[in-house]
């Protein structure tokens, strides 16, 4: 169960950290992009005139001039009634026929005279009735005979009547009692007698039509839904300077955060949010389908530090010019530190961001932003074109001189599309030159503190690793001459190898310059470096496959502390994968019998190889060693070798993690048999013939350093013979170690013991 933990714990690890790194990579873009899209902001104020002559930064609605439209529209529609009524006409007429018989009634119980009534008197009154008598009206009241006011207030119940059996709308009553009361009024009644009876009339009176809510709404919403919407389009004035700001304008400016008081454009951030989310979804997801191995958090984090610093440098570029943004910067970056075909993907999504920050106020797709556009898209097939050779500086800055080029047309092009101005769309076309040149200078800047940053295996790099005056590879000259010996011409198979299956063929010779590094720290145990004396013979068997087996390990420390870059590290690592030392695990057997030795101690710790370099450098490294102990080696005896040692290969299962084809298996014995054919090479046998000495001359006695080019060529007989000797001794040697029956597939190894 505890396993179980930590094993899952090892594997959400480095995706917490991925996640995290993304997550950062999100927030940090978010911002750069917020700080070069977020327009200028201004302090403005309602009634006063405007300090500068401020333009839309996108599309933004008049909200304000277009709802005073909208409501003038629906206050212009008539409403809609419902049917007359017909009970209206009876209540209304009882309600008044009441009213006047409290009126009527007040002078039949002794009131006050209106001479001596007082307030407290005449708000009891009042508070007895629906209306309020005033002291005139009161008086009046009483001081009209009976009989007038009954005549007058029949009179007023018939008029209403007839006002409403010809309808009244809900809404005109006011207008209907005030046309009653000039119609009293005109009669030559008192004035206060008249206000008594309106009074009565307003009390009473109701509409005998009444609105229909729902359909007069419905055509009111028709009529403000036919009001056409008032829009400042992004780049025209909304207010001009020295112009008196207007509500309407006001709100526009703070729809659109142009004000100071403003404090976030939530529009803005949501699209930023959704057009990054969206870039690095798709980026992640390419990433994860194409290149799932490699996108280990230190690679993810070199990608983010690649897109950040590019995106920064547009957005300081872009305030002086927008064509000066370095846009193919993050292509070369990406193309030469990780990987071709991510760097293709990436340039577009660069492109896009960088677009976003060329042009904050002449609207989407500008000429501008669709120039940054095309000028990321068609510089990327170029770049990687002219890195599909090689990556040294000076590509870099070829590359740099064509992507300028390329601006130059496409700047130019889209300008002569757009504007008739020559002159301006000439000189967009040269800042944009220039760009392709500024970024060919940062990347020869960049490269080198990211290779040593993040350790880095490009073939820059890579060239200076396989440089002799290395401390590792000066070490193993002079420490280890026969292991440095075995390397070269290790690295030279691999090398061919790679090169025959489509791998990094630089990757693979430098892994084979260092993947015996660990036989330094003890190079007397190594075959090849020992002159006579062969401690093993001393040893016991395990002992000896500890020491054996330990190399790899013991080369990947050294090598990691020497700040190899990993890939190196694990050819380093694979180069023997787990295969059997079978030379002491063959004595153990005969030391101790089968049945006492396990050969899985006798195995190398692995892992087996993984990439096609790693392979490549096993397979170069086993036929390398087995091929230097033929006797007499033709090509057809060496062809068999090769075909025989890459089939037990193949059947112990060390390729099986390599990605290799049987195809690319035929290819690698193909490149081994050429190669080796050429060291091996027949050579020609000189005959002994005793040469005459010369006869001592001036020009001979003369010193060495004095001979010119015109004397006698020396003798390289005894040179000749040297180097004949070497591979005769190589090969007592090795038949010295190698027992009859050891199987050819293990040669190898036995060699390096």
């Amino acid at each position: 169960m505890i396993n179980n933990n930590k094993a899952g714990g090892k594997k959400i690890a480095p995706v917490l950290k991925k996640v995290l790194i993304l997550s950062a990579t999100y927030l940090l873009l978010g911002f750069i992009l917020v700080l070069g899209i977020s327009p200028e902001q201004h302090d403005i104020q309602i009634g006063a005139p405007a300090p500068l002559d401020i333009l839309a930064t996108k599309d933004v609605i008049d909200t304000v001039t277009t709802d005073e439209l909208k409501n003038a529209a629906a206050a212009a529609v008539e409403p809609s009634y419902k049917n007359v009524d017909p009970t209206v006409v009876g209540s209304v007429s009882a309600s008044m026929d009441a009213l006047f018989g409290q009126l009527l009634a007040l002078r039949e119980n002794d009131p006050p005279s209106p001479e001596d009534i007082t307030a407290e008197e005449l708000k009891a009154i009042n508070d007895a009735l629906p209306i309020t008598l005033s002291a005139d009206q009161y008086a009046v009241l009483l001081s009209t005979d009976e009989e007038s006011l009954k005549q007058l207030f029949n009179s007023a119940i018939i008029s209403v009547r007839d006002t409403l059996n010809s309808s009244l709308l809900e809404g005109q009553e006011v207008s209907a009692v005030n046309r009653l009361s000039r119609t009293l009024a005109a009669s030559g009644n008192p004035t206060a007698l008249v206000s008594l009876i309106t009074d009565v009339i307003r009390n009473c009176i109701r509409p005998n039509m009444l609105i229909d809510e729902e359909i007069t709404e419905a055509n009111r919403q028709k009529a403000r839904d036919g009001v056409e919407t008032v829009t400042c389009v992004k780049g025209e004035v909304i207010v001009r300077r020295g112009e008196i700001v207007t509500m309407a304008q006001y709100t526009m400016l703070s729809s659109l955060g142009l004000l100071k008081e403003d404090s976030i454009d939530l529009p803005l951030l949501a699209g930023i949010a959704l057009v990054l989310a969206l870039l690095m979804g798709c980026m992640a997801l390419y990433l994860n389908r194409y290149l799932k191995s490699r996108m280990t958090p230190a690679n993810l984090t070199l990608l983010s530090l690649i897109a950040l610093t590019v995106t920064g440098l547009c957005f300081g570029l872009s305030r002086w010019s927008a064509y000066m943004m370095p846009l193919s910067l993050g292509l070369m970056l990406v193309a030469i530190l990780f990987d071709q075909r991510a760097a293709l993907y990436f340039n577009i999504a660069i492109g896009f961001i960088a677009s976003l920050l060329s042009d904050t106020s002449s609207g989407l797709f500008s000429v501008t932003m669709f120039s940054v556009l095309l000028m990321s898209m068609v510089s990327g097939p170029i770049i990687l074109a002219v890195f599909s050779r090689r990556t040294q500086r000076i590509t870099t800055l070829l590359a740099g001189v064509l992507v300028g080029l390329s601006n130059f047309v496409c700047t130019f092009a889209v300008g002569l599309i757009n504007s008739a101005d020559l002159a301006s769309v000439t000189t967009n076309a040269l800042w944009a030159m220039s760009n392709g040149i500024i970024s060919a200078i940062l990347c020869i800047g960049l490269q080198p503190l990211l290779e040593s940053l993040f350790n880095l295996a490009t073939n820059t790099k890579l060239i200076e690793l396989s440089n002799p005056n290395q401390p590792l590879l000066r070490r193993l000259l002079i420490e280890a001459p026969g292991t440095y010996h075995h390397s070269i011409i290790v690295a030279n198979l691999a090398e061919a190898a790679a090169a025959a299956v489509g791998g990094n063929a630089l990757l693979a010779r430098v892994g084979a310059y260092y993947h015996d590094v660990g036989k330094l720290k003890r190079p007397v145990y190594f075959k090849e470096n020992q002159l006579g004396d062969n401690p093993h013979d001393r040893t016991d068997p395990r002992v000896s496959v500890a020491i054996l087996t330990a190399h790899p390990r013991d080369g990947a420390a050294m090598a990691q502390k020497a700040r190899i870059p990993e890939p190196v590290l694990n050819i380093i690592r694979q180069h023997h994968g787990d295969s059997v030392a079978l030379f002491f695990y063959d004595k153990a057997v005969k030391l101790y019998g089968a049945e006492n030795v396990d050969i899985n101690a006798f195995r190398y710790e692995g892992p087996r190889p993984r990439t096609k370099e790693a392979a490549c450098v096993m397979l170069a490294d086993t036929i390398e060693a087995a091929a230097r102990s033929v006797p007499d080696p033709s090509p057809e005896k060496i062809d068999a070798l090769i075909h025989k040692l890459v089939r037990n290969k193949l059947n112990d299962g060390q390729l099986d993690e390599s990605d290799l084809t049987f195809s690319d298996l035929e290819k690698i014995c193909s490149a081994f048999s050429t190669v080796l054919t050429g060291v091996f090479h027949e050579r020609i046998e000189y005959p002994d013939v005793a040469i005459p000495p010369r006869e001592e001359t001036a020009a001979s006695a003369a010193p060495a350093a004095d001979v010119g080019p015109d004397s006698q060529p020396r003798d390289e007989s005894d040179e000749f013979e040297l180097m004949e000797d070497e591979p005769e001794a190589d090969e007592a040697q090795a038949e010295a170690w190698i027992p009859e029956d050891l199987p050819a597939s293990e040669e190898a190894d036995a060699d390096d013991d």
